[in-house]
């Protein structure tokens, strides 16, 4: 079983379905968006034989996803059997169900990431209204059943993923399903549902591999609110539930607010007087979002593609992980054609349509939420107090010291393990290995005897950032290798990776390593971590580490974690 993807290579797709899938192959694999995907549909009504099998010919490529698309009534025999008014109970229902479960955990050993769409039926089998929610009688009963039993037997599982298919069918305003197309071809669904269904896809794909975006950068004027509050006065702008378009603008901050509680960062890009736009959040009586909602922000006169980098490098984060939504078509065009690693989608005209949009944009998919997710925007604002009390002091050294850093070092534990894998999958910068791995995967590695897997949680006196760092160790002969050297880009720049590298040296050399070696894959976004370990060398030998140049600094208090490890290190 493959269970790590480093490079930026195409990925290898099976798809298995019991109706024919080929259209949904063909817009995997034209949707050039990152990852690239080499795709192969198994001939339809082989599912149990291909997830059972573990030789079949359709694992051949060696698949670094499959997707299991079913419907329910050509699965489940006892489901079919209820549509068509004959003899079958509810339970028999649940039972294959189960069945289903239980093939499909069989084939999540062989691949990385299984992908499930929910099973639904076509919007145009209308069964007896009346008596479809009933107990042991309608359709829609043991269908949310079925469901269920598929989101309980997955639950323990973190390779598998469920797709809600029932809101794909329903976001169409086209049918979903095509009568016609499965009488010649066995293709039951539409083309639209196949293009809504591979836009999902590719974005629980992206998510996977950190790709998700990261950043929502607004404008303001006729963006987060309506009219120009310069022009018309703060007291005159479209915001709020006394006006119907007010109503839209209040409605699209709420997705804002929702989506900055789940962990997306929000920021400012706006040509305003900065005191005056800043009043205007802080004071109008209809705003949902407030200063202590937004990270950083550009409000000036300055061409916006110049702030947008501006707001990465205070960020610290690719332009790439960048949403930039404003309501001029000149502005979107000039970052479009400078900066074409933002994303700069199209916004509707209509105000009605901001929050409808917002809401449906497949560009923030995360494989977990903890604790540092809902925290992200305290963690910024904090970063940004620690900004001005180095404006202030000046000299670096004197700064780092008055933050009063302490990192906290423990080995890994099972309730750590969510947020180590989102580290994992998600940190592109600081990143030794570029490795990434589903939690159970790495589990399974850390529990190696030879394997020794560290957290460490950083915090000062602006705050905790949380665990916001990781690395682990392999035992290889009398050498140690540093196989992951992880840390977040929110505490990059305060020397953090000093004393998480010397730790990591002297739980090394404490069970008796040689040599301590560490090679730092070439990725895209990496060269951070590549420079920052380039110095560590011992000379004339690239991958070994010089532990005379490994200290932890004056300016930190590293303390460590004495429990007992919850895996094999």
């Amino acid at each position: 079983m493959k269970t790590e993807i480093t490079s930026d290579s195409v990925r290898q797709m099976l798809l298995a379905g019991d109706t024919t899938l080929d259209p949904l192959s063909r817009l995997l694999e034209r949707n050039l968006d990152a990852p690239k995907l080499k795709v192969s549909a198994a001939p339809y009504g082989q599912v149990f034989q291909i997830l059972l099998n573990g030789a079949h010919p359709a694992w051949e490529s060696q698949p670094d996803y499959l997707v299991i698309w079913t419907a329910p009534h050509l699965t489940l025999p006892s489901f079919g059997k209820l549509m068509r008014f004959e003899s079958a109970s509810h339970a028999e229902v649940l039972r294959e169900a189960e069945q289903f479960a239980e093939a499909v955990l069989r084939a999540a050993e062989h691949v990385p990431l299984v992908i499930l769409p929910t099973w639904i039926l076509p919007a145009s089998e209308r069964w007896i209204q009346t008596l479809s929610w009933r107990q042991d009688v309608g359709l829609a009963n043991p269908l949310a059943k079925a469901n269920l039993v598929l989101a309980e037997k997955f639950d323990g599982t973190t390779n598998i993923v469920l797709l809600d298919a029932a809101y794909w069918q329903a976001s169409l305003n086209r049918p979903a399903h095509d009568p016609r197309m499965y009488a010649v071809a066995k293709i039951l669904y539409s083309q639209p549902l196949f293009e809504k269904a591979a836009a999902e896809i590719k974005s629980v794909l992206r998510g996977s591999l950190g790709l998700a975006s990261k950043v929502i950068v607004c404008d303001l004027d006729n963006t987060l609110w309506g009219g120009v509050a310069a022009d018309d006065g703060p007291n005159a702008i479209k915001l709020g539930a006394a006006d119907p378009v007010g109503e839209c603008f209040h409605a699209f901050q709420g997705v804002l607010k929702g989506l900055s509680s789940r962990g997306i960062i929000l920021a400012i890009c706006s040509k305003n007087e900065e005191r005056f736009a800043l009043s205007v959040i802080e004071d109008h009586p209809a705003m949902v979002l407030r200063k202590k909602d937004f990270a950083a922000w550009r409000i000036n006169w300055k061409d916006k593609a110049g702030n947008l980098m501006e707001l990465a490098e205070e960020l610290n984060l690719g332009l790439d992980s960048f949403v930039f939504l404003d309501d001029s078509p000149q502005e979107r065009e000039q970052v479009r054609q400078m900066l074409p690693q933002v994303f700069t989608p199209e916004l509707p005209t209509s105000p009605s349509e901001l929050a409808p949009f917002l809401a449906s944009l497949n560009r923030f998919e995360v494989a977990s939420l903890g604790r540092e997710d809902t925290e992200r925007t305290q963690s910024y604002q904090a970063e940004r107090g620690r900004k001005e009390a180095r404006e202030l002091i000046g000299d670096v050294e004197n700064w780092l010291r008055s933050l009063e850093i302490e990192v906290r070092a423990s080995p890994l534990r099972r309730e750590t393990l969510a947020r180590v894998a989102q580290l994992l999958n998600k940190t592109n910068q600081f990143n030794l290995s570029l490795r990434r791995m589903d939690e159970e995967s790495f589990w399974a590695w850390a529990n190696d005897p030879d394997n020794s897997v560290f957290v460490f949680q950083v915090s000062d006196r602006f705050g905790d950032s949380g665990l916001t760092g990781m690395a682990s160790l392999s035992k290889v002969g009398n050498d140690a290798r540093i196989v992951d050297f992880v840390m977040s880009c929110r505490v990059m720049g305060k020397k953090v990776e000093e004393a998480l590298l010397a730790y990591m040296c002297s739980q090394a050399r404490a069970n008796g390593a040689d040599r301590i070696l560490a090679s730092a894959i070439n990725g895209p976004r990496n060269a951070p971590v590549r420079e920052f370990f380039a110095a560590k060398y011992s000379s004339g030998e690239e991958a070994s580490l010089d532990c005379a140049r490994v200290s932890v600094p004056a300016t930190i208090q590293l303390t460590e974690d004495k429990l007992a490890p919850s895996v094999g290190v």
